[in-house]
């Protein structure tokens, strides 16, 4: 549930609320807009946070249906944090900036950040094809077919004392690269849409252990508290949107392959690994408004078996 309203030709607001599993509503994203030029905004409040492609798509622009593991930036809920973040687009849309300071990781009593060292946070982004049609600094992983995009984006993130206990507790860091490449194939696409997304992860630290997910927190998703760990991680995937119709929508076939590689010797002897293939296709009715998945998913969590499954979903938008 969403509201958006405007004050002044240059102030304006968004408020976005969602309901839990366990019936309770939390606030998704409340912002107040300052946004006197495309070269330079200002929002304050609760929203997605610089970081990366993934997380910018949010879980409903994505290309497949399931958020990708490896990218593990935290937020408060869904990537979002509570601060400020100025953004701008420039040379004719093609480059986009944002940078941010916000409450930050671990900020519970008994967690390393229970002092609140904010949260630092950038991403610098350049389409070097067409501009993404996206709005603000946010993203998509599939604009099937309605632009020609290759992106490269690079984000970062740091805050002192952001991981571990009160006992023990290391500074956080994480940076990333990514890239989308999406091309119409033929004159107004004729022959499809092929679409290449690749990213990858460094997350430190400090050579400690990050607390539970969730630690005192009424969800493990829940507050920006624990989960992050030490490790390289990287995520694969390619897509093809079929030019023909089935029925009242087009299938787009599509594989991702996802690795987290985590430090040597921290959560097991050598380096342990969590890897994750999926293979599926999207039904596309609506573009993101309205598409059905069905998905196989082979996921080996370190230090465990292997376990396969097959996903139906459905995404609804309106």
């Amino acid at each position: 549930m969403g509201t958006a309203s405007q004050f002044h030709k240059y102030v304006k607001s968004t408020l976005n609320l969602e309901r839990l599993r366990d019936g309770n509503w939390n606030v998704l994203d409340g912002i107040l807009q300052i946004e006197p030029w495309k070269f330079f905004n200002v929002w304050m409040g609760r929203m997605l946070t610089p970081s990366d492609r993934s997380n910018l798509d949010g879980p409903y622009f994505l290309s497949t249906y399931a958020f990708p593991f490896v990218s593990q930036y935290p937020g408060a809920w869904s990537g979002r944090d509570d601060g400020i973040t100025v953004w701008g687009k420039l040379v004719k849309d093609h480059f986009r900036y944002m940078a941010g300071v916000y409450r930050g990781h671990n900020w519970v009593q008994g967690g390393s950040n229970y002092g609140e060292h904010p949260l630092f946070a950038a991403r610098l982004e350049y389409n070097f094809l067409d501009p993404e049609p996206s709005p603000a600094y946010y993203t998509a992983s599939t604009y099937y077919g309605k632009a020609d995009i290759l992106a490269i984006g690079l984000a970062g993130q740091y805050e002192t004392d952001g991981v571990g206990t009160a006992q023990d507790k290391g500074d956080y860091k994480a940076w990333n690269i990514d890239g989308l490449f999406e091309k119409k194939i033929g004159k107004n696409a004729k022959h499809g849409v092929y679409t290449l997304e690749g990213a990858y992860y460094q997350y430190y630290t400090g050579g400690v252990q990050d607390i539970a997910s969730g630690y005192r927190q009424r969800a493990a998703e829940y507050g920006n508290v624990g989960g992050i760990s030490d490790g390289t991680a990287f995520l694969a995937s390619t897509a093809y949107l079929i030019p023909y119709t089935l029925g009242w929508g087009r299938l787009q076939p599509l594989v991702r392959y996802q690795e987290f590689r985590f430090k040597k010797d921290l959560y097991g002897s050598g380096h342990p690994k969590t890897t994750q293939f999926d293979a599926g296709a999207n039904y596309v009715l609506d573009g993101h408004n309205l598409r059905f998945t069905l998905d196989y998913v082979r996921y080996h969590e370190a230090h465990t078996k292997a376990s396969n499954a097959f996903l139906l979903g459905m995404q609804l938008q309106y």
